[in-house]
């Protein structure tokens, strides 16, 4: 049995190697195609023909052609009427009589009469009234009070009264009161309202500070007048 076996796979081997070879040895042919070269020869054309010359073209129309002669025959307009034609001969040695009329003879035009032409009137020669003589504005009023642009200089804080700060106000250090005030010509000052102010217990203090401060007398014009200004005021603790 052994030897049956080893001589099958001697056999199947040897079979196996020569489709082996054979598929090796067996080449398919492919077919390349052939080209062939060819020398082309080059043909020259033939010079195209020289344009032909242009017509110059005349925006004037041609001359019309000239006459015929049966153009030129007279023609009869037929819508006149035929003119007469005498052919009695006349003497010109027979006497005329003298031509009469049984109509007056035109009147003879009238003489033109020239008007006298009127002369143009004189005017009066008008009198020039004399210019009035300008009036002087009356110089302008003095205020009785003004404002811190209409001075010389703004007046400058020289004292005011001392005030406490009040203990109902927990929290703050300090607070603002904005007030107007009068300054008088000898430069003391008078309490005239409040514009605001940062707690209600703040304003009796500043109307004591407005009311007993002391200012450079403001003037204007180097003389000492009464102004009004927004005076700001600080107070702290």
């Amino acid at each position: 049995m052994k030897l049956k076996s080893i001589i099958l796979g001697i056999a199947t081997t040897t079979i196996l190697l020569a489709v082996l070879v054979a598929t090796r040895m067996m080449v398919l042919k492919q077919d390349t195609p052939e080209f062939e070269i060819r020398k082309v020869e080059m043909a020259a054309l033939p010079e195209p023909p020289p344009p032909a010359p242009e017509e110059e073209v005349t925006d004037d129309p041609p001359p019309p052609p000239p006459p015929s002669l049966q153009d030129l025959a007279p023609t009869l307009d037929v819508s006149q009427p035929p003119m007469p034609v005498s052919h009695v001969k006349v003497d010109p040695t027979l006497v005329v009589d003298p031509f009469f009329t049984d109509q007056p003879p035109a009147p003879l035009p009238k003489p033109v009469v020239k008007r006298p032409t009127p002369q143009p009137k004189v005017s009066k020669p008008t009198v020039k009234s004399k210019p009035r003589p300008r009036v002087k504005a009356a110089p302008p009023k003095p205020k009785s009070q003004y404002s811190l642009g209409e001075l010389d200089r703004k007046p400058r804080l020289l004292r005011n009264p001392s005030v406490r700060f009040p203990s109902s106000i927990r929290g703050a250090t300090s607070g603002r009161v904005v007030v107007r005030v009068i300054i008088l010509p000898s430069g003391r000052s008078q309490f005239l309202s409040v514009v605001s102010a940062s707690h209600p217990a703040l304003v009796a203090p500043a109307k004591r500070i407005a009311s007993g401060s002391r200012f450079t007398p403001p003037t204007r014009q180097g003389k000492p007048v009464k102004a009004v200004m927004t005076w700001p005021i600080t107070i702290r603790k």
